[in-house]
């Protein structure tokens, strides 16, 4: 091992010792007089402290044994690990200065206490980050809180409650206040969840000989297992608002150190580097995301459209991760510098010095990216100048919106470095002789262009079609870097799909079980994921590395499993339609700019924002939409997700199905995110026969979608819906489903389509007054002709019926209620929705 292998070691694990401690587990340390003298003595002249660091002693001594490869004779990262609150020595000693300078760069985002209360280290639960977020410059009390608990995908492990519901004490001491447990509340929670991390521990894969890949795995594996069970554990407890999780607490201390490593190493002397500058721009912050994803994906014709339109989804997703990694093999990073990755959109931090290198290799991953797609393809990358000021609170949020305005300058530019060194792109390409092929229309000698029985394709809209069919039956996938590449020969019998990322040096598997090979080959440079479930480590004597992946897949098991379009429109109650429901989180942007930082109304001082947090914004967004939601889906039997991560799903189904699972998501979502008004959802909802183009459908969900992020209330906007043409306000959804029912029982208890007839008439009437006058008044519409034509057609009906008379008083008291109610629309505004809903609903199969 090096030094830089070291300093990655030691500030990963410097503070897990804390979760051992509260568990009251590896203490073997604890009562040694000798070891606590030489770890936990900050000063000379002060008491002993920071006892959790024996614990991190003792869990490196672990570490050591399972995996003997890590035991070196140099500067140890054992000692760098727990050494990190030891007095700062002279220069022999510059590890440990920087590791410990890399910790409390990363420490300076939290709110500091001045209180402390008995036993607090146990009592303290990780405060929820999304019930903090807000845009209206105000901080948030404290109010709800996560499990104690192993990550998982059901809602009673990552969904927040209050402190009330979780039994909790507010304790005030001074001008400060905190909510605690009650005594020994969570001890056998973290008791539970530390032998298990240990359990874990020891089916580590096996590595018999050290290599910067072989470390490299370590870690990978290391930081799997790190959120799996840290990902809800408190970084700190004294502390105002416990809200970052000592997962991300160690991986951006990790990646910290790390990049003011290679800085001075490239720079100056590190024995004699200023450590404690917080003035020099020393790292960067790395935005990088695709142009072109929507072309790309919707590029499909309708047979076996489902399958692909998932398969080059889910493509860019998996090149995202690949162009990230190869950044980062190439910069020789260790995987803690990826700060994010979900959704086409990656973020680094890394050295300031290795600002050209990575712009050489993203050159070279865009190279191979306008041979493969045609220029329709890129990677754009944006930075932004990181200095140690910026990881205090409230400076992050500048940064990240930094790096992504100068991504999008750059976005304009697609391709400039190929086409100015290289202008035979601009030269005319041979035909194929076959013609084009009739998915993506590409033409050239070099498609690999064939013919199947109903279509003729190309190589890579196969390629991606095929790969869309794999992952709905896939549970693993295995990704073999580099020189791996040449060993592993996975027999085809084996893997349901193979596919290489074009611009990386990756080969990646998709797997229904998990690889299996003869030997011991090491193969230091794979990685094997888990779909949807968290698995533990398998003890492979070939060294690749565990983790596990969250995506919305497609289901097998639903009804719907095998389904095609034109099946999801056969399925349809009563008009046989596929919808599209498209949704995302409404002010992201501004969340990330503004929601991160507040004014405290006493000091005026900006707070919240850091790496962590936005780390860990980004994480638990992508956690309820890539993983948890797949599990809101069991319970719709005719949808199936296209495509959900980040912040927004694509999701296919039988039109009937989609209001209901829209309204359930944006519930959910709400919950999720401790019911903080500040977090809104807003989606729309297309329909279509099953063989229309899918890109067209999906250009409609997304039009609807905008639709509805556009819609205005009283000083209320987005947060709503358009289903039907029409835009409704969440607030609003179930009083319109209301009246649905109302009007389809009404029509099935007289048997005509005479009312929805007469609704019709109301929203006609008002649609031609809207388009006659642009802003038409409140008392305008209310006092129009239809008014009093209804009033005499519901009359004559009642008379017709006496049975139904007060249900249509009912409806006719809710349309004409002529005031305005505050931040909502009136009936008249989404009525519209209702009314087709509800003729939709009882149209016969044969007017479909």
């Amino acid at each position: 091992m090096n030094e830089h292998d070291h300093v990655v070691f030691g500030s990963l694990l410097h503070d897990i010792g804390k979760f051992f401690e509260r568990a009251e587990i590896l203490g073997k340390h604890c009562q040694n007089e000798e070891a606590r003298q030489r770890y936990c003595k900050t000063n000379e002249n002060e008491p002993l402290g920071f006892f959790h660091v024996l614990r991190t002693l003792g869990f490196c001594e672990t570490l050591l044994e399972q995996i003997p490869i890590l035991k070196s004779p140099d500067r140890h990262w054992i000692e760098l690990a727990t050494c990190h609150h030891a007095p700062l020595s002279g220069g022999e000693d510059y590890l440990n200065n920087l590791v410990q300078a890399a910790d409390r760069f990363a420490s300076a985002e939290r709110e500091q206490g001045t209180f402390y209360d008995q036993g607090i280290h146990k009592r303290t639960r990780q405060e929820s980050l999304l019930s903090r977020i807000t845009l209206n410059n105000h901080a948030k009390e404290a109010s709800h809180f996560l499990p104690l608990a192993v990550l998982g995908l059901n809602a009673e492990v990552i969904y927040p409650r209050t402190a009330t519901q979780w039994d909790m004490t507010e304790i005030n001491k001074g001008n400060s206040k905190v909510w605690l447990a009650k005594p020994e509340a969570l001890t056998n929670d973290y008791k539970n969840m530390a032998e298990a991390f240990l359990i874990d521990l020891k089916r580590l894969p096996d590595y018999d000989r050290q290599s910067p890949e072989a470390l490299r795995s370590i870690v990978r594996t290391l930081l799997a297992l790190m959120e799996k069970y840290l990902t809800q554990v408190p970084a700190a407890t004294n502390v105002l608002r416990p809200d970052i999780s000592l997962f991300d607490h160690l991986r951006i201390t990790a990646a910290i150190a790390e990049g003011m490593y290679d800085y001075h190493g490239a720079k100056d002397n590190l024995a004699t580097a200023e450590l404690k500058d917080r003035q020099t721009t020393k790292w960067r912050l790395v935005c990088g995301d695709f142009s072109g994803i929507q072309n790309f994906i919707y590029k499909i014709t309708s047979k076996g459209a489902a399958k692909g339109l998932r398969g080059r989804s889910f493509f860019i997703q998996l090149l995202c991760d690949a162009a990230s990694e190869q950044l980062i093999r190439k910069l020789g990073l260790y995987a803690t510098a990826r700060i994010y990755s979900s959704g086409g959109k990656f973020y680094l931090l890394i050295a300031e010095t290795k600002l050209d290198a990575l712009k050489e290799e993203a050159k070279n991953i865009n190279r191979a990216l306008l041979q493969q797609f045609r220029g329709e393809m890129c990677l754009s990358i944006g930075t932004a100048a990181i200095k140690a000021e910026d990881f205090k609170e409230g400076n992050m949020g500048k940064r990240w919106q930094e790096a992504n305005d100068d991504l999008m300058r750059n976005r304009l530019q697609p391709f400039a470095a190929q086409v100015g060194e290289d202008k035979s792109c601009f030269e005319p390409e041979a035909l194929h002789t076959m013609g084009a092929c009739q998915v993506c229309d590409r033409d050239d000698e070099l498609a690999g262009i064939q013919q199947e029985e109903e279509i003729r394709i190309c190589r890579q809209c196969k390629d991606l079609r095929d790969m869309g069919k794999a992952l709905a039956d896939s549970h693993y996938l295995f990704w073999v870097w580099g020189e791996d590449r040449e060993i592993v020969k996975i027999p085809k019998s084996d893997y349901k799909h193979r596919i290489d990322l074009y611009g990386t040096d990756c080969t990646l598997y998709f797997l229904k079980k998990p690889p299996e090979f003869n030997d011991k080959t090491p193969l230091h440079d794979c990685h094997l994921e888990s779909l949807n479930t968290i698995e533990p480590p398998n003890g492979n004597l070939q060294g690749y590395s565990i983790g596990f992946r969250f995506v919305g897949k497609w289901q097998r098991e639903k009804t719907s499993g095998n389904y095609e379009f034109d099946d999801f429109a056969e399925q349809a109650t009563n008009i046989k339609r596929m919808g599209v429901l498209r949704m995302d989180v409404d002010n992201l942007g501004e969340i990330f700019i503004r929601g991160l930082s507040f004014k405290n109304t006493d000091t005026g001082v900006e707070t919240m924002g850091s790496l962590s947090r936005v780390a860990t914004l980004s994480r638990q967004l992508h956690l309820f939409f890539a993983g948890y939601l797949a599990t809101l889906l069991m319970e719709f039997p005719l949808c199936q997700i296209i495509y959900a991560g980040g912040d927004d799903v694509f999701i296919i189904g039988s039109w009937h199905e989609l209001p209901e699972l829209a309204k359930k998501i944006r519930d959910e979502f709400k919950r999720y995110c401790a019911d903080n008004d500040n977090f809104t959802l807003s989606g729309g909802i297309a329909m279509a026969t099953g063989k229309y183009p899918i890109s067209k459908t999906a250009q409609a969900a997304g039009e609807a979608e905008a639709q509805a992020k556009h819609l205005k209330r009283g000083d209320k906007d987005k947060d709503a819906l358009t289903f039907l043409d029409t835009a409704i306000g969440w607030e609003s959804f179930e009083t319109a489903v209301q009246f649905k029912d109302d009007i389809c029982e009404l029509t099935d208890k007289t048997k005509s389509h005479a009312l929805i007839h007469r609704l019709r008439q109301v929203v006609m009437a008002t649609n031609e007054l809207k388009e006659l006058l642009p802003e038409p008044t409140p008392d305008i519409i209310y006092w129009n002709k239809w008014r009093w034509r209804l009033i005499y057609n519901l009359k004559r009906m009642a008379q017709r019926d006496s049975e139904i008379e007060q249900d249509l008083q009912k409806l006719q008291r809710q349309l004409l209620e002529d005031t305005v109610p505050h931040n909502r629309q009136t009936v008249l505004d989404w009525l519209q929705m209702p009314v087709r809903w509800a003729e939709f609903l009882n149209r016969s199969n044969n007017n479909g």
